[in-house]
């Protein structure tokens, strides 16, 4: 008779392991890989990207330009793998999910990467400082690894928890709303600016939501659309079920409601809506350097910078859009190497948005490009056994990563026509969409679908329930 339990299996001698896919788990692992090390990464999803992917944002903010050499790093070569597939609007980079999957899978596995995905991190064993052995399941096995040195690229510091190292537990008010990201087809042209100024005038369904946030993706015919919204606590697993099914329902309410105010979406139809809810913040581990709203209000020096991350903070609050401490200080402060590190545990880094700042400083860290900026120097800190300031920076430098705000301060982040001539030769021959007029000074076009809408859909118009 067959056993009931499969066999544990294990696998050890890895100098890096990076729990958690997303951009700074991608950007920690390549990091690792690059100096020659074992690593291997692993995620509960069906492949690296986390948010951008299966969370269905595949949206990089910040990103002004195609050129690799102003961002530098990790980013520069993901940039660069994207370019073909992307397309830039304004500061913002989109693509599709699929190409983002795809684009860090390829870099991963041509830097020797090992990659494990399906499989969720159960427990950890810990001696004192240092994690010994991580356990995680997947398609019903219990496996266990060992590693030298250990990266927290869980977004919900689920690495950390496990080891039971301090964090910081961000109220629901704090750590901003959630989301469930879906794609809709059968709008016509509209101007953003313009569109943003009637939303605000209209009585959205839900009113903690009063900013309308909807982009294109890459060189597709889908809308993009950030509508719905939820407070919770991403770290309860009975409140994370709640918001997901909240926001699954909310959709059903927008979706008719933008039909029947704004002409230009009176045939869309929805497409897909993400498997995931988009989490923006929940658990920051208790860093050897904690980085604060002042720290960012009065730009305070950074002595070891490691990444690049914004000043302005408090978006995405739980009553309307912009939070009663909002910060709207411009320009960018350096993420400290201290940030990454915890007193409580030596060979462990936290990369993403579960490094450490105060819940509502949050903003200043969490978006995509800045999560791959502090997972690379995690991952590079890892590979070295975590050393001195002076010996990482060293070797990011030769690593041509772009980490002091000073630094980035300097580049010119809007591409010249050179260089987009050259992006243009690069890039492969797609179909092109052709949009009824073309933005200029800041103007946002949007394109109508080349799908034929079902017209039926207009005299669906489900009554709204207040």
């Amino acid at each position: 008779m067959a056993a009931n339990n499969i066999m544990a299996q294990s696998s050890s001698d890895y100098d890096v392991l990076v729990v958690g896919a997303g951009p700074s788990g991608f950007g920690a692992a390549l990091s690792a890989a690059t100096l020659g090390k074992r690593v291997l990464l692993i995620d509960r999803n069906a492949g690296p990207g986390g948010v951008a992917v299966f969370a269905g944002c595949p949206v990089f903010a910040g990103i002004d330009s195609f050129d690799g050499s102003v961002f530098g790093g990790m980013l520069a070569k993901l940039i660069d793998e994207l370019a073909p597939d992307a397309t830039i609007v304004g500061n913002t980079l989109t693509t599709t999910e699929d190409r983002i999957q795809l684009a860090m899978t390829r870099l991963l596995r041509s830097a020797g990467v090992e990659m494990l995905f399906y499989a969720t991190l159960t427990g950890v064993t810990r001696e004192n400082d240092r994690i010994r052995d991580i356990s995680a399941y997947c398609a019903g096995h219990n496996l266990t690894f060992t590693a030298r040195n250990f990266v927290d690229a869980t977004g919900d510091a689920v690495l950390s928890r496990l080891t039971n190292i301090p964090v910081i537990h961000g109220s629901p008010d704090e750590t901003m709303t959630k989301t469930l990201f879906f794609k809709i087809i059968g709008v016509e042209h509209f101007d953003k600016s313009d569109l943003k100024k009637r939303f605000a005038e209209k009585c959205f369904p839900y009113p903690h939501q009063d900013n309308f946030m909807g982009t294109t993706l890459g060189h597709s015919n889908q809308l993009l659309l950030n509508l719905s919204a939820v407070s919770g606590d991403a770290a309860d697993p009975w409140d994370l079920t709640r918001m997901d099914i909240e926001l699954r329902e909310q959709i059903d309410v927008i979706v008719p409601w933008l039909r029947r105010e704004f002409p230009e979406f009176r045939h869309c139809e929805v497409v897909s809506v993400a498997p995931n809810i988009g989490v923006r913040a929940s658990c920051n581990i208790v860093a050897l350097e904690t980085i604060r709203c002042t720290d960012l209000d009065e730009d305070t020096p950074v002595a070891e910078p490691v990444a690049i991350g914004k000043r302005s903070y408090g978006e995405h609050y739980i009553k309307q859009f912009s939070s009663p401490w909002q910060s709207n200080a411009g320009g960018f402060r350096s993420i400290p190497y201290g940030a990454l590190r915890t007193a409580a545990v030596s060979n462990l880094a936290a990369a993403g948005r579960c490094i450490g700042i105060e819940s509502s400083a949050i903003s200043a860290v969490r978006l995509m490009p800045v999560c791959i900026g502090t997972g690379q120097a995690a991952g590079f800190a890892a590979a070295l056994d975590f050393p001195s300031y002076a010996k990482l920076r060293e070797v990011m430098k030769a690593q041509k990563c772009v980490f002091a705000a000073e630094d980035f301060r300097k580049s010119n982040l809007k591409i010249d026509m050179e260089s987009l001539n050259e992006i243009k030769k690069r890039s492969r021959k797609r179909p092109e969409i052709q949009s009824k007029s073309t933005p200029q000074n800041g103007e946002y076009s949007y394109l109508s679908t080349l799908i034929k809408p079902n017209r039926r859909c207009t005299n669906v118009v489900p009554k709204i329930t207040k």
